[in-house]
Order: structure tokens, then C-alpha cells, then sequence
């Protein structure tokens, strides 16, 4: 149940992240409002470091870690990841960005999931197609619903 509840928080504040990101790119860019984002989960994390007793890394830990120099590629993607978003964000709408997002998610884990363990399921590709017709049909309908309010005015 915890973790039903952690995975539906992380959605929200996925979706929460994008916009609020999206919003302060409209006021200055793209790359400083990555910067912005990087700098203040920085600080938020540390805070939240010390209040809750997390111990320090020592250095035998800090120099353990960089003989898996894969470790730190996730940092990587993530600045990748909210700099492209903040680009996208205002030209897309929110849930065709979020349904956009979650398909690339889909695939990326099937595709993850058969490459690296070998598994593969013919269900989970089977969803990953009924939500890419979903997004389909939501495109085709929001854009007959815009052709509409045009011929209307």
C-alpha cells in the first residue's frame, strides 16, 4: 500500500515539477531554469540530509563509488531530462506531454527490461499500444474540437 501510494505522489509530483519548471522557463530559459531546478533539489536535499540524520558519506564510500562511474550517469539524464522538458513545455499541452511522456516511459522499460533481463511481456506492449491509440484519438478529437470553436467565431 506504501508503495502504491509513494508511486502515485511521484506521478503528481512529476507532473507538478514539469509545469512549475515549464513556467519559470517562460520567465527566463531553458538553461537557467535547469540550473534553478538542480541548485534548489540540491539544497532542498541536503536540508532535508541533515533533519532527518542521514550520515555523511565517508570517503572510503565517496571513493568506492567512483570505480562504477555508471552510477553518476543518472545525474546526467536528469539535467538532460528537465532541460528538454522545459523547452517542450510550452508548446505542448500538459496532458498530451504527460500521455507523450508515459508512452516514451513504457517503451523505454520494455525495451529496458528485454535487454538487460532478457524479459518481455506481450501484455505490457499490448497496454503500451491502447494508450499510444488513446493518444491518438485524444489528438484527433482536440483537433476537430479546435476546428470547431474556429468555425464558430
Amino acid at each position: 500500500m506504501i508503495a502504491l501510494l509513494c508511486a502515485l505522489l511521484g506521478g503528481v509530483t512529476i507532473v507538478l515539477s514539469r509545469s512549475v519548471n515549464g513556467y519559470l522557463s517562460l520567465h527566463s530559459d531553458a538553461y537557467q531554469s535547469t540550473f534553478f531546478n538542480y541548485f534548489t533539489g540540491f539544497i532542498t536535499s541536503f536540508v532535508l540530509m541533515l533533519l532527518i540524520g542521514v550520515p555523511y558519506f565517508s570517503n572510503a564510500d565517496i571513493i568506492q563509488s567512483f570505480h562504477h562511474p555508471l552510477m553518476f550517469i543518472g545525474g546526467v539524464i536528469g539535467v538532460f531530462n528537465v532541460l528538454i522538458l522545459n523547452i517542450i513545455v510550452s508548446k505542448v499541452s500538459p496532458i498530451k506531454l504527460t500521455l507523450i511522456t508515459f508512452i516514451s516511459q513504457l517503451m523505454s522499460g520494455i525495451l529496458l527490461d528485454y535487454c538487460f533481463y532478457g524479459l518481455f511481456s506481450l501484455n505490457k506492449l499490448i497496454g503500451c499500444l491502447i494508450v499510444m491509440v488513446g493518444l491518438i484519438i485524444y489528438q484527433f478529437a482536440d483537433q476537430k474540437q479546435i476546428a470547431t470553436s474556429e468555425l464558430t467565431q
